[in-house]
């Protein structure tokens, strides 16, 4: 029984550190504190059926780019639960949302094309 333990702490630790790449990728492109707002709500909309959970880690996480501990407790506790792959198609789906809401008012900025530098950006490869 332990061994089956170990081998599933290690597949979370080998999903987190693959999620924290895709993070570490998309931060290069648009900064570190927009990077995690998207992350933080890409995980906000994973967790929006369980808000009322008792479990502080289905609780929804403030968007405020702070990576602290509620937010790497939320993404631990949903990568026992969820493949990778949907994990980071919810945190582009934030990305592509944030972007339309921050430049719709803006003139100068042509969103369209933003939202088709984010999707190329964000491909999701590799992801298990």
């Amino acid at each position: 029984m332990k061994d089956f333990q170990d081998s599933f702490q290690i597949n979370i630790e080998v999903k987190i550190r693959q999620v924290m790449d895709f993070l570490k990728k998309h931060s290069q492109r648009v900064g570190t504190e927009q990077a995690i707002k998207d992350f933080q709500y890409g995980l906000n909309i994973l967790n929006m059926k369980r808000k009322d959970s008792s479990v502080e880690e289905f609780h929804q996480l403030k968007e405020d780019g702070d990576f602290g501990t509620k937010t790497y407790a939320c993404i631990a506790n949903l990568c026992k639960y969820l493949p990778v792959r949907i994990i980071c198609k919810s945190i582009k789906k934030a990305a592509i949302t944030n972007a339309i809401f921050n430049t719709k008012n803006n003139k100068r900025i042509d969103t369209e094309r933003k939202l088709e530098k984010i999707n190329l950006d964000m491909e999701i490869e590799g992801v298990m």
